[in-house]
């Protein structure tokens, strides 16, 4: 797994020091200088690597401490004994070097020169001089090298790269390499953090992570939820210091281990002060200085987690309890409560009720629902009765839906004024976490029965809605939402469904004046409420779609993006809603390879824990997609099986979406006419459930395929809906049928204006074809060159449109539909069986669609259907 070493993240380092031994006489090479483990070795060997590849002669020198004291005791494995006179040895070294390169290239690798003896550094300080022999040295930051080493660069004869820690996204991209598979960018972002891209510190944690199978594939990403894996390795490579600290600098380190950063006036009432400034001095802390004092912190994260792992729990109990004690009265904000309460939670202190049950409350708000969990079962614990609505709250958001429901169940049958309040969030568990709208709704209707007061029918109607809007009731839900949000007494978490629902119903019906400002003040409320603060990714997830339907593709990926930033740290599921809400927005905007990625993540959040929300089919029908237009039908098929299997019967909102995501699998194999006849069939579905946008997402997904049969029904609702999406697909399908080259090239533009590259690559795709048979070809090479460039953007089309080549006369719709079923590799024989015809017939066919192209046999027929109309095979 990690035996190839990969070098990742130094492109452009690269590219700077070929540049350096380029020969153009300015340089003889490249001095890499940076501090310990950030890769300079590694890069150094990479760059002699490549020039032995290409022909030259490379050598490979080392300065170490050993060495140190004998002369020229770096070069001894080139000359072996120095003799009497190691000046004379000296000249022998360079003539030696010199003479070799005027044979061949000659590439010399120093690694470590700051260790070398004042000899050796004064060979490669000669050498450099010498401007024939080509030099990578690399040096220590922070040491004292020789005099000649310093002057290799201060003289102007190589040039000095400083080398720097990697970034978080090569942080990334070497942890899939070393890992052969995609990563989760949570886990990713906590290597870094714990490394400082310190690529040496890098790839020991790693590999400590994985021999204590602290980091696992789940649904195929690597996820890293667990405590940190220390190895013995990893103490050697990050800080041998640590395991030789007295008793007083270890409790310095030990103490801010367990909170950091921490003001140095508290620190110094729990530790000597003294040993405070020599923690510093040893590097073993860092002190800053800010508008609120001074502030200390570890040198460096994995000191922490060294420390943690090798100290024994009493002695951190206590640490931890006299950190409680100091920081009572420091309860400025939620995050500083929450800490305080951890400590005491683990320490040996006696337990504080009230403080754990406000603190869960403030975990809840912050996201981190699992320690949510820990603090209210402490509460609990010690006979808090008001613990248990709040674990019943944070069940229900964690997706544990069984579990809520039994807790739910017996808070909505014990009676007393809270009874009607839990059964509506019994009932919301049950319509979202268990897929079972219709017990909620007899819950609903026993509830409306009895007497209610204006509070209680609000919190009723709120649910209700959301019953309404999963059935595909729109306007029913969207009068119940808005009656319910109209209530000054609605609950946090009844506000955030009823606006889940209102967003559902206006984006179904394409009502878009109201959606912005009912996200708005959503999200806002969300923001500071225990109740809702977890739900806001989900609801930006629905609003996204709604967006999506009306075809406000900016305020999609706009909303996306702020919600991602509302939050410093995402934890657990919150993050797996979050990373579909990014997925998506990638999706619709045609940023697909980052779709696939950021929608796997979902998935595997998903799995990872057990929830049964709409989120696993969403995710799937959103990589179903995702997939089919990467050119990936087996991926997509899959995706798309998947979501058949977790999609619940009563959800009707999500027919259209399985729909389109059917059409799209099916389209990527080749089977166009079953994935034009699926979205029809869910057209008219969504035509009987009232839902005019839903109506018209199939009816654009069966245009891009090349079916204009939707035309008339397209341009009727384009003529009812207030909506330039509605008019931009209605003249897609006119275009289409009528052949209209310039109409369909206006079209790409206003789909491209909107953010929908994808839509906007197939619509030019399809002027193309339509140029290209009406003689027009300069116009039809200009849309082809159109249509591959927004390919290009989406990172990689590859759509039934895009694969359309561009020929005088274009394929009938059968030829077409074998052409795909051809590229997608079936055998005639195949084909014949699932289009009911004969081998024969089918031969015809893929014989005149290859004269129509040009293509030399059945191989050149499907490369060019697959290459498309920009790249010709």
């Amino acid at each position: 797994m990690f035996g190839n070493d990969p070098l990742t993240g130094r492109g452009a380092e690269l590219t700077d020091i070929g540049r350096a031994l380029g020969g153009d006489g300015k340089f003889s090479g490249a001095v890499i200088a940076g501090p310990a483990g950030v890769g300079k070795t590694r890069l150094a060997r990479e760059v002699l690597a490549r020039a032995d590849a290409a022909g030259t002669r490379t050598k490979w020198v080392v300065g170490t401490e050993s060495a140190r004291p004998l002369p020229l005791g770096a070069f001894t494995g080139l000359i072996g004994d120095t003799g009497p006179n190691p000046m004379a040895s000296v000249r022998n070294i360079v003539n030696s070097l010199v003479a070799q390169q005027q044979k061949d290239r000659v590439l010399v690798g120093v690694d470590d020169a700051h260790l070398l003896d004042g000899l050796s550094a004064h060979v490669v300080h000669l050498l450099a001089q010498s401007r024939g022999v080509r030099l990578v040295v690399t040096v220590r930051t922070g040491s004292s090298e020789p005099d000649a080493v310093t002057a290799l660069w201060r003289d102007g004869l190589l040039t000095r790269l400083d080398l720097g820690p990697l970034s978080p996204s090569a942080t990334h991209d070497l942890i899939e390499k070393s890992l052969d598979g995609p990563v989760d960018t949570r886990s990713a972002q906590r290597f870094w953090k714990l490394t400082g891209g310190n690529a040496l510190f890098l790839r020991q944690l790693l590999k400590d992570q994985v021999a204590a199978e602290r980091i696992r594939q789940v649904a195929g990403v690597w996820m890293w939820d667990e405590n940190v894996a220390v190895s013995s390795s990893i103490g050697d490579v990050v800080g041998q210091q640590l395991g030789r600290l007295t008793p007083e600098l270890a409790l310095v380190v030990d103490t801010l281990s367990l909170c950091e950063p921490l003001q140095v006036d508290v620190l110094g009432e729990l530790v000597n002060r003294a040993d405070v400034a020599v923690a510093e001095q040893m590097h073993l802390i860092t002190v800053e200085r800010t508008d609120a004092g001074l502030f200390a912190r570890l040198a460096h994260p994995l000191f922490g987690e060294l420390r943690r792992a090798t100290a024994g729990e009493m002695y951190l109990s206590t640490i931890r309890g006299r950190l409680s004690r100091r920081l009572a009265h420091d309860d400025r904000d939620m995050h500083r409560t929450v800490r305080r309460a951890l400590l005491l939670l683990e320490s040996d202190l006696e337990p504080d009720p009230e403080l754990y049950l406000r603190s869960a409350r403030f975990a809840m708000t912050l996201l981190d629902l699992e320690l949510a969990e820990r603090f209210s079962a402490a509460a609990a614990g010690c006979g808090v009765g008001e613990a248990s609505s709040v674990q019943a709250m944070n069940m229900v958001l964690l997706g544990r839906g069984e579990q809520a429901e039994v807790v739910l169940r017996q808070l909505s049958e014990a009676g007393g004024g809270d009874q009607h309040q839990w059964a509506t969030v019994r009932a919301a568990n049950l319509i979202w976490m268990l897929g079972n709208p219709t017990e909620a709704w007899a819950i609903l209707e026993g509830l409306a029965a009895s007497d209610e007061t204006p509070a209680e029918l609000a919190t009723r109607h709120a649910i209700e809605a959301c019953v309404d809007a999963v059935s595909a009731r729109c306007s029913v839900a969207a009068e119940k939402a808005r009656a319910a949000l109209a209530s000054e007494d609605l609950p946090d978490f009844h506000a955030m469904m009823a606006s889940v629902a209102l967003v559902m119903a206006l984006g179904a019906m394409g009502e878009v004046d109201d959606i912005g400002g009912v996200a708005d003040r959503a999200l806002a409320r969300a923001a500071t409420s225990f109740q809702a603060s977890h739900m806001r990714f989900w609801f930006g997830s629905v609003h996204a779609r709604a967006c999506r339907l009306t075809g406000r593709i900016d305020d999609c990926v706009t909303s996306a993006n702020l919600l991602a930033d509302s939050a410093r740290e995402v934890p657990g599921l919150a993050y797996a809603n979050l990373a579909f809400l990014l997925g998506h927005a990638a999706l619709v905007s045609g940023d697909l390879p980052r779709a696939a990625k950021l929608l796997h993540e979902a998935l595997a959040g998903v799995e990872k824990h057990g929830v049964t929300t709409g989120l696993r089919p969403a995710s799937c029908f959103a990589l179903a997609e995702t997939h089919a237009k990467l050119g990936e039908p087996e991926a997509s098929m899959a995706a798309l099986s998947e979501a058949r299997q977790c999609v619940p019967v009563d959800y009707s909102f999500m027919h259209t979406g399985l729909s389109v995501a059917t059409g799209w699998a099916l389209a990527a194999g080749g089977a166009l006419a079953e994935a034009v006849a699926a979205v029809q069939a869910g057209a008219v579905a969504a035509a009987e459930r009232g839902q005019p946008t839903h109506e018209l997402a199939c009816l654009q997904a069966a245009v891009q395929w090349g079916d204009a049969s939707g035309a008339p029904r397209a341009r009727q609702l384009a003529n009812s809906l207030d909506l330039p999406l509605a008019n931009t697909i209605a003249r897609h399908a006119e275009s289409l049928s009528a052949g209209d080259g310039r109409g369909l090239l206006a079209v790409a533009g206003e789909y491209r204006e909107s953010g929908d590259r994808a839509t906007a690559a197939d619509a030019a795709a399809q002027a193309a074809v339509a140029f290209s048979a009406g003689q027009e070809g300069k116009r039809g090479l200009y849309a082809a060159a159109l249509a591959q460039e927004l390919a290009d953007e989406c990172g990689g089309l590859c759509t039934p449109a895009l694969r359309s080549p561009v020929v005088p006369v274009p394929f009938t719709g059968r030829q077409r539909e074998i052409a795909e079923l051809v590229a997608a590799g079936l055998s005639n024989r195949d084909i014949a069986d699932r289009l009911v015809t004969s081998v024969r017939t089918v031969e015809g066919h893929v014989y005149r669609a290859c004269r129509q192209v040009g293509a030399a046999s059945r191989a050149d027929l499907a490369a060019i259907m697959r290459a498309g109309p920009g790249r010709r095979p």
